[in-house]
């Protein structure tokens, strides 16, 4: 992205509606770590709509960081390690996927942009498909080397791998706590580790950085509605009927990914 476009990025972020749709999307990243899985892709497409290219999930990455502190903390005695344990290698070749993606792209912001929308598309028929089936046996192993290599990728492209990983949490019928604590930690490891490999494609590959002033200081900004949020998710984790709730985000989502496309 030029520097004149840079600017138009900073001036985008900091008007009401970019302040507005970047403190929506903040709550509803707190909410989807600490009570509702899901909600983050509405979140994703928010920020889309303030910022482009490169800046998409460079943007959304300090927040998520952020809100997976307050879920590590509150639910890593219910961690399943030998679950994440089997995901290790297949997320690497997913990243190695992602990295290629934003190489070959380069500063090809639109078409950046409409893959990120086909991808949602995917997650959120992904969740559907998910929700008519239900959780199923465990899985086999030919099965979790595909839900890691698809959540490689598609946390690195678009930070949208909860509905990937979620189908694969739930084909061992876990409770809603050793769920959470589970993809908690595995979500804090994986978007931190996603910060020198961000800076790197910035730095050495066309295209644009994924982080500039601008964006941190909008995240900034935007971190109280971080604290509302997971506390709210907290409070609503059993009284909001989630396949109702769900259904509503997934349908939202598809809606925004459709604009994001044409």
């Amino acid at each position: 992205m030029s520097s004149g476009a840079w600017l138009i990025a900073s001036l985008v972020v900091f008007t009401p509606i970019g302040l507005l749709a970047g403190a929506v999307a903040a709550f509803f990243i707190g909410v989807s770590k600490t009570g509702l899985p899901g909600i983050n892709l509405v979140s994703i497409l928010l920020i889309a709509f303030v910022v482009d290219g490169r800046l998409i999930p460079g943007a959304a990455l300090p927040l998520l960081i952020v809100a997976d502190l307050f879920a590590v903390n509150w639910y890593r005695a219910h961690t399943r390690w030998d679950l994440l344990r089997p995901l290790g290698a297949s997320i690497g070749v997913g990243y190695v996927g992602g990295i290629a993606f934003f190489i070959v792209l380069g500063g090809a912001t639109q078409l950046l942009e409409r893959s990120i929308g086909l991808i949602l598309l995917f997650i959120v028929l992904l969740q559907l498909i998910r929700m008519y089936r239900g959780a199923e046996s465990e899985e086999s192993r030919l099965a979790t080397i595909a839900y890691g290599v698809s959540g490689g990728f598609t946390t690195f492209v678009a930070n949208a791998a909860g509905p990937v990983i979620n189908t694969y949490l739930a084909s061992s019928r876990l409770p809603k706590q050793e769920l959470l604590g589970t993809a908690a930690w595995l979500y804090f490891v994986v978007n931190l580790s996603k910060i020198p490999f961000y800076v790197a494609l910035g730095i050495w590959a066309e295209g644009g950085a994924f982080f500039t002033s601008e964006s941190l200081l909008w995240d900034a900004v935007l971190l109280p509605m971080i604290f509302v949020g997971v506390f709210a998710g907290r409070a609503a984790y059993n009284r909001i009927p989630q396949r109702a709730f769900l259904l509503a985000v997934l349908g939202l989502s598809a809606i925004g990914a459709l604009l994001l496309i044409v």
